[in-house]
């Protein structure tokens, strides 16, 4: 079967999104009475998707330990969660999103208070009572994330230390993390290039292109640059959190690499359906995520154009790319935030600003962990011309009128990503 993977993914989403529903849930296993081997795949993994998104907990007061990897300005995001309830310690499923201000990311968690759950990602809240947190204690893989953690907050401080204003930008670009006020996030979701602030595919990308060029100068051998770059890229995608974006795209690169390594042909949309199946299975209520939904259906339709743009030139290629991106979340954005029709031709150009911006600000991060701290501020404010003209675009694209096209543009969208997906010959 060509598309094993691609076909689980869908399975294991249609399974988490209709898993209120019981009775629907039920009647996918009709579907296994069909003697073709996709369908029955495709009810299997239904049913395991309903299956890991109605296991958990009811809501009630619990005590919980976890990692703290994501901090919001009212929130913290907690992850390898365990709940002790009815006597005993449950290893849970799902990241906790946390109501308080007073834990930070690295830090290990130990609260108290009032669990409830909801079909919305996170699917568990809690409104703690009592909480604290401890980098000391963090062990294993969770000392990994508490240490890039500590190393990530470190440089944001470095970075706007030097930088001043110019620094929410930077760090915007490298952690997703600009702490913009109210006016500025509005002048950058409207300028449509909000896009490149959110640490996705792209930034992960740009790590790894820069880690293969200065890995390349000191050897040649293949799977040497290829685990060194990986992992690399994989460092960064957990400084995020990691996003799910981030998390896709490290993954991927690590799939895709592999496969390569050992010399096994494998089909791109495979490869997108083993990252996302994996990412479900980890956290199935991040198919409730706009940000994952985004990520995924740009990324599919980026794959989708591929074979057709291999032969343009490089101008046209990187603007049919943007493109194919841009109409893939178009769908999300007409339901979550607005459009701004101008995106798919600035996105490009601003794309190739804005990979020096982050090769720099990310070679600074490494001076700067190396102690060679003069070095990173010298760096950083060379590349202070690059940021300057990267915000004066940005409040130039912001005066552009936006279109909030709610429901009517998710459908035409839909409607629009599945007739180019069958010219491109992607038929189901």
């Amino acid at each position: 079967m060509n598309y094993f993977w691609l076909i689980s993914f869908l399975g294991i989403s249609t399974g988490v999104l209709i898993s209120p529903v019981f009775l629907i849930v039920s009647l996918f296993c009709l579907l296994f009475l069909f003697k073709q081997i996709h369908i029955r795949v495709y009810a299997a993994f239904v049913i395991i998707g309903a299956l890991l998104a109605m296991t958990g907990i009811s809501s009630k007061e619990v005590e919980i330990v976890g990692l703290v990897v994501n901090k919001k300005p009212s929130y913290v995001m907690v992850t390898n969660v365990k709940v002790y309830a009815d006597n005993r310690w449950h290893f849970l499923n799902h990241q906790v999103k946390i109501r308080t201000k007073d834990l930070n990311t690295g830090e290990q968690v130990y609260a108290y208070g009032k669990l409830s759950s909801s079909f919305s990602y996170p699917r568990y809240t809690l409104e703690p009572i009592f909480c604290a947190g401890l980098t000391q204690s963090t062990r294993g893989f969770s000392r990994i994330i508490s240490t890039v953690q500590r190393l990530k907050e470190e440089s944001k401080k470095f970075i706007q230390d030097t930088l001043g204003e110019l620094g929410k930008i930077m760090n915007g670009l490298l952690f997703s993390e600009g702490e913009f006020d109210r006016s500025e996030s509005t002048q950058l979701r409207q300028s449509g290039l909000a896009h490149l602030f959110a640490v996705s595919g792209l930034h992960v990308g740009i790590i790894y292109a820069l880690s293969d060029i200065i890995i390349s100068f000191f050897t040649y051998r293949f799977l040497l640059r290829r685990l060194i770059g990986c992992s690399i890229a994989l460092i960064f995608a957990l400084s995020t959190g990691p996003t799910a974006s981030a998390f896709r795209a490290a993954t991927m690169l690590i799939v895709w690499n592999f496969f390569k390594i050992i010399d096994y042909p494998i089909k791109p949309f495979n490869v997108l359906g083993l990252v996302g199946t994996v990412n479900l299975l980890i956290e199935p209520y991040s198919i409730l995520s706009a940000s994952f939904l985004m990520s995924y259906s740009a990324t599919g339709m980026i794959l989708a154009v591929q074979e057709k743009i291999n032969k343009l030139s490089f101008l046209w290629k990187n603007l049919s790319v943007s493109t194919a991106a841009f109409i893939g979340v178009a769908p999300f954005l007409s339901i979550f935030s607005s459009l701004n029709l101008l995106t798919p031709l600035i996105s490009a150009p601003a794309t190739f600003l804005v990979t020096p911006i982050i090769w720099i600000g990310f070679l600074s991060v490494i001076l700067r962990i190396l102690d060679l701290h003069r070095m990173a501020r010298v760096l950083l404010l060379g590349a202070t011309p690059l940021v300057y003209l990267l915000e004066k675009i940005t409040k130039f694209c912001s005066i552009f009128p936006n279109l909030s096209l709610g429901l009517t543009g998710y459908i035409l969208f839909s409607m629009l990503i599945f007739l180019l997906l069958w010219h491109l010959g992607h038929r189901p």
